[in-house]
């Protein structure tokens, strides 16, 4: 899989034209275009270089796993250094926000953090899960925010707004809530320590192994669920990113 693009390769920019352009290149490392939108004064995009305002405003992530195999083969996952994911998000970003003449914008390297979720909320249908993480008509939980691109052109692109009715309001049994072994979740809060014990106390579980339960117990976009190596990598991220309050062994988070 290609790791550098081939207009930067060649010293060129090319300002694309159309989304199904976009998404093509940026399918060529397993990211999807998460919506975007013209962007207005109250939504806080930062100028483009030179001060001009940006035209559009295009989120990318990952929809499932489609990342992890360019991201898993990538120098930032294999040189054992911090922050991996993180970093190839930045490269990765960056190159294509250089080729399209554009500004990257991250969702990390903060404070001041950027708006995602408001920037997110207004471009896909996305709410806020019992778990707390943010749930998709389609991905369910697994999904994931990596980057915006700022353009200096109008990309034609229907936001999906709000939406609409809430998965979680029409789940009766909610079993995201009974699936933690250590009921770190009540719907309105979550229990970071309780979930952080159990796991460095049993490095063998399923969710050491394959990712948190409670987010598999969730019926939504069960076809898009992380591949156990992806979701173990997320897993050993969080427990390394909770060490500095619960064991006073300061780590960076994914």
């Amino acid at each position: 899989m290609r790791q550098s693009g081939a207009g930067l390769e060649r010293g060129l920019t090319h300002v694309p034209t159309g989304l199904t352009e976009i998404a093509r290149r940026a399918g060529e490392y397993g990211l999807v275009v998460r919506g975007g939108f013209t962007p207005v004064a109250e939504d806080a995009v930062p100028p483009l270089d030179g001060g001009k305002s940006a035209n559009t405003l295009l989120l990318f992530g990952n929809a499932g796993s489609s990342i992890w195999q360019s991201f898993s083969t990538s120098a930032e996952y294999l040189d054992g250094e911090a922050d991996p994911l993180n970093r190839w998000s930045m490269r990765i970003g960056n190159m294509l926000a250089t080729e399209w003449e554009g500004n990257a914008l991250f969702p990390f390297g903060g404070p001041p953090y950027q708006p995602f979720l408001k920037w997110a909320k207004k471009s896909e249908g996305i709410a806020s899960s019992k778990l707390g993480m943010l749930i998709h008509p389609v991905y369910g939980l697994w999904h994931a925010y990596r980057f915006a691109v700022a353009l200096p052109v109008p990309i034609a692109i229907t936001p999906e707004g709000n939406a609409g009715n809430h998965a979680c309001d029409a789940c009766a049994k909610q079993p995201c809530l009974r699936g933690c072994p250590v009921n770190a979740f009540d719907g309105t809060q979550y229990d970071v320590e309780a979930c952080y014990k159990y796991l460095v106390s049993n490095p063998d579980s399923a969710c050491q192994r394959s990712g948190c339960a409670a987010r598999k117990a969730c019926p939504e976009g069960t076809g898009y669920a992380y591949q156990p190596a992806h979701a173990a990598f997320h897993m050993g991220k969080f427990i390394l990113s909770q060490a500095d309050r619960f064991e006073g062994d300061p780590q960076p988070v994914e």
